[in-house]
Protein backbone atom coordinates (compact mmCIF):
# COMPACT_ATOMS: atom_id res chain seq x y z
CA UNK A 1 0.00 0.00 0.00
CA UNK A 2 1.57 3.68 -1.10
CA UNK A 3 1.58 6.08 0.92
CA UNK A 4 1.80 9.99 0.25
CA UNK A 5 2.79 11.34 3.66
CA UNK A 6 0.62 14.48 3.59
CA UNK A 7 -0.37 16.10 6.51
CA UNK A 8 -3.74 13.38 6.84
CA UNK A 9 -2.05 10.28 6.05
CA UNK A 10 -2.43 7.73 9.14
CA UNK A 11 1.19 6.45 8.18
CA UNK A 12 3.17 9.52 8.28
CA UNK A 13 5.68 9.62 11.33
CA UNK A 14 6.85 12.63 13.07
CA UNK A 15 10.30 11.82 12.10
CA UNK A 16 9.32 11.02 8.51
CA UNK A 17 7.90 14.12 7.66
CA UNK A 18 9.68 15.78 4.69
CA UNK A 19 7.92 19.37 4.39
CA UNK A 20 7.50 20.58 0.32
CA UNK A 21 10.23 22.44 0.46
CA UNK A 22 12.52 19.36 1.61
CA UNK A 23 11.34 17.33 -1.40
CA UNK A 24 11.33 20.27 -3.61
CA UNK A 25 15.21 20.29 -2.55
CA UNK A 26 15.63 16.87 -2.25
CA UNK A 27 14.39 16.60 -6.22
CA UNK A 28 16.62 19.53 -7.53
CA UNK A 29 19.90 17.77 -5.15
CA UNK A 30 18.84 14.01 -7.42
CA UNK A 31 17.96 15.93 -10.33
CA UNK A 32 22.02 17.42 -10.37
CA UNK A 33 23.06 14.25 -9.13
CA UNK A 34 21.20 12.55 -12.31
CA UNK A 35 22.96 14.94 -14.54
CA UNK A 36 26.18 14.65 -13.11
CA UNK A 37 26.59 11.19 -13.87
CA UNK A 38 25.76 11.79 -17.73
CA UNK A 39 28.45 13.88 -17.27
CA UNK A 40 30.92 11.80 -15.97
CA UNK A 41 29.76 8.76 -18.54
CA UNK A 42 30.47 11.96 -21.72
CA UNK A 43 33.97 13.01 -19.72
CA UNK A 44 34.57 9.60 -19.22
CA UNK A 45 34.95 9.47 -15.52
CA UNK A 46 34.01 6.19 -14.54
CA UNK A 47 34.95 6.40 -11.12
CA UNK A 48 32.39 9.03 -10.76
CA UNK A 49 30.04 7.18 -12.20
CA UNK A 50 30.78 4.50 -9.62
CA UNK A 51 30.65 6.91 -6.76
CA UNK A 52 27.06 7.62 -7.57
CA UNK A 53 25.99 3.76 -8.03
CA UNK A 54 25.02 2.11 -4.42
CA UNK A 55 26.34 -0.91 -3.62
CA UNK A 56 23.99 -3.85 -5.39
CA UNK A 57 23.12 -1.70 -8.22
CA UNK A 58 21.36 -2.93 -10.37
CA UNK A 59 19.83 -1.87 -14.03
CA UNK A 60 17.18 -2.94 -16.41
CA UNK A 61 18.64 -2.00 -19.54
CA UNK A 62 16.51 -0.82 -22.75
CA UNK A 63 17.07 -4.34 -24.50
CA UNK A 64 15.50 -5.34 -21.33
CA UNK A 65 18.66 -7.25 -20.05
CA UNK A 66 19.66 -7.39 -16.41
CA UNK A 67 22.81 -6.17 -15.52
CA UNK A 68 24.54 -5.86 -12.30
CA UNK A 69 26.82 -2.41 -11.19
CA UNK A 70 30.03 -4.54 -12.40
CA UNK A 71 28.60 -5.02 -15.84
CA UNK A 72 27.35 -1.89 -16.27
CA UNK A 73 30.77 -0.01 -15.59
CA UNK A 74 32.74 -2.61 -17.69
CA UNK A 75 29.93 -1.79 -20.25
CA UNK A 76 30.28 2.13 -20.08
CA UNK A 77 34.19 1.64 -21.31
CA UNK A 78 32.94 0.57 -24.90
CA UNK A 79 30.15 3.21 -25.28
CA UNK A 80 31.43 6.95 -26.33
CA UNK A 81 28.47 9.73 -24.97
CA UNK A 82 27.94 12.40 -27.69
CA UNK A 83 25.62 13.95 -26.02
CA UNK A 84 22.50 14.02 -24.15
CA UNK A 85 19.30 15.40 -23.04
CA UNK A 86 17.23 15.00 -19.87
CA UNK A 87 13.78 16.38 -19.25
CA UNK A 88 10.26 15.93 -18.03
CA UNK A 89 11.75 15.42 -14.16
CA UNK A 90 9.49 13.87 -11.72
CA UNK A 91 10.28 12.60 -7.92
CA UNK A 92 7.91 10.09 -6.47
CA UNK A 93 8.50 9.70 -2.61
CA UNK A 94 8.70 5.83 -1.41
CA UNK A 95 10.12 6.76 2.12
CA UNK A 96 12.78 9.73 3.98
CA UNK A 97 14.97 7.70 2.50
CA UNK A 98 14.02 6.23 -0.95
CA UNK A 99 12.83 7.93 -3.82
CA UNK A 100 12.02 7.48 -7.77
CA UNK A 101 13.37 9.86 -9.99
CA UNK A 102 11.67 9.43 -13.70
CA UNK A 103 12.41 11.56 -16.70
CA UNK A 104 13.06 11.30 -20.94
CA UNK A 105 16.05 11.43 -22.09
CA UNK A 106 17.43 11.59 -25.58
CA UNK A 107 21.07 10.05 -25.96
CA UNK A 108 23.74 10.51 -28.78
CA UNK A 109 26.53 7.79 -28.36
CA UNK A 110 29.13 6.14 -30.35
CA UNK A 111 29.47 1.89 -29.54
CA UNK A 112 31.68 0.23 -32.07
CA UNK A 113 32.27 2.85 -34.44
CA UNK A 114 28.28 3.05 -35.33
CA UNK A 115 26.93 6.03 -33.98
CA UNK A 116 23.02 5.41 -32.03
CA UNK A 117 20.33 7.85 -31.18
CA UNK A 118 17.79 7.16 -29.56
CA UNK A 119 15.09 8.38 -26.37
CA UNK A 120 13.59 6.24 -23.29
CA UNK A 121 11.76 6.69 -20.16
CA UNK A 122 13.90 6.60 -17.45
CA UNK A 123 13.78 5.61 -13.78
CA UNK A 124 16.15 5.58 -11.15
CA UNK A 125 15.31 4.74 -7.73
CA UNK A 126 17.27 6.69 -4.79
CA UNK A 127 18.60 5.24 -1.62
CA UNK A 128 19.85 7.50 1.49
CA UNK A 129 22.24 5.65 3.41
CA UNK A 130 24.88 7.38 5.69
CA UNK A 131 23.96 11.06 4.72
CA UNK A 132 24.66 10.00 1.14
CA UNK A 133 22.04 9.70 -1.83
CA UNK A 134 22.84 7.27 -4.22
CA UNK A 135 21.64 4.80 -6.96
CA UNK A 136 20.05 1.75 -6.58
CA UNK A 137 18.35 0.84 -9.58
CA UNK A 138 17.69 2.32 -12.57
CA UNK A 139 15.78 0.88 -15.59
CA UNK A 140 15.69 2.54 -19.07
CA UNK A 141 12.18 2.05 -21.52
CA UNK A 142 12.79 2.78 -25.24
CA UNK A 143 10.50 4.81 -26.68
CA UNK A 144 9.44 4.49 -30.31
CA UNK A 145 8.13 7.62 -30.65
CA UNK A 146 6.55 10.62 -28.98
CA UNK A 147 4.07 11.44 -32.16
CA UNK A 148 0.65 10.21 -32.51
CA UNK A 149 -0.29 8.51 -35.84
CA UNK A 150 -2.32 11.60 -36.40
CA UNK A 151 0.95 13.75 -36.24
CA UNK A 152 2.80 11.85 -38.65
CA UNK A 153 3.32 13.63 -42.22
Amino acid sequence: MAHDFSPGDPHRHRSDIMSSEELKELEEKLIARERSIFAAQKRRDFPAVEAALAHGFREIGGSGQFFSKTQVLDRLKFVYLLDYWLECFKLVPVDPKCVVLTYIIRVERRYKGQEYANRSYRSSTWVERNGIWRVIFHQATPVESLTTKDEEV
